[in-house]
């Protein structure tokens, strides 16, 4: 008889199963460690889910249980955050502040340019913005292509002023990075165009918490006349600001369709620790 061979999704929940009543995982919240274990875990096992996880993690079941288990630990810190401030969908689709370029690098990794100085926070609170942020991140970790080849982001600071400057607190920042790094998705190069010199203590405050590889492909670029951003972005995949060759007409808004990435956000809330299940679920930032 021949022999079924499971998907890598089946050998993950095969996994799950057997280790769910001895697993532990450590982590530090807000200097106390804590100890979570898969028994007081509702977990979502769904094949699209563990797979973007399974991709990102090379296949290796323990590796992508690991990293579920790490944004099952920071939902909760999110959901901290989240459940105390909602926003209109009007407000919510106000800001477009990040888009993408219709075509791929050499490496296929999907080009994302983010307007990070544009956002008014006399208008958006820090908060607002990340959560839009993880709304775009966990649309585009989706897509299989995607979760294989990665992104390359730009994120543009002109227009930083004081106000954003101070909005950027060590707490605020730790808790973006977490945020941005704990999706399946793997970073090939994030590039900082238009910093003004104080955005240098941000990336300090940032540096500690950011992963090795991402330090290793982080790069702030200098007013050049984008020479240097151009010798890791061709010109041919950028909009002209940023000397390119595409109109801005061309680029695809990742926000065309936010009712829809909130609703697969928070769906996805749904799962996680037990104990904060309750405050996950009542959470809903975004309303009609």
């Amino acid at each position: 008889m021949e022999q079924r061979i499971n998907t890598g999704a089946e050998v993950f929940c095969d996994l799950f199963s057997a280790y769910a009543p001895v697993v532990r995982f450590a982590y530090a919240y807000d200097g106390e460690i804590k100890v979570l274990r898969l028994k007081d875990i509702h977990p979502c096992l769904e094949e699209n889910f563990l797979l973007q996880f399974l991709r990102v993690a090379k296949f290796d079941p323990s590796k992508a249980l690991q990293k579920i288990l790490r944004v099952y630990q920071h939902q909760d810190k999110l959901a901290e955050v989240f459940s105390k401030f909602s926003m209109s969908l009007q407000k919510a689709g106000s800001l477009n502040h990040i888009w993408f370029s219709p075509y791929r690098l050499e490496n296929n990794s999907l080009l994302v340019i983010a307007l990070g100085g544009k956002v008014d926070y006399n208008v958006y609170s820090f908060e607002e913005r990340m959560y839009l942020d993880m709304l775009c991140l966990s649309e585009i970790a989706r897509s299989p292509l995607n979760a294989l080849c990665g992104v390359t982001i730009i994120d543009d600071y002109a227009g930083f002023n004081r106000r954003t400057f101070f909005e950027h607190t060590p707490r605020r920042i730790k808790l973006f990075v977490e945020s941005m790094t704990g999706f399946p998705l793997r970073i090939k190069g994030y590039h900082v165009v238009n910093h003004p010199p104080v955005f240098s203590v941000i990336i300090k405050m940032a540096y500690p918490f950011l992963p090795k590889k991402i330090r290793d492909r982080l790069f702030l670029h200098p007013n050049d006349n984008w020479k240097t951003l151009h010798s890791h972005v061709p010109a041919d995949i950028l909009p002209e600001q940023y000397g390119g060759k595409l109109k801005q007409s061309s680029m695809i808004n990742s926000f065309e369709n936010i009712p829809e990435m909130d609703k697969h956000c928070r769906q996805q809330m749904q799962f996680g620790s037990l104990r904060n299940r309750h405050l996950r679920q009542s959470m809903r930032v975004i309303s009609a």
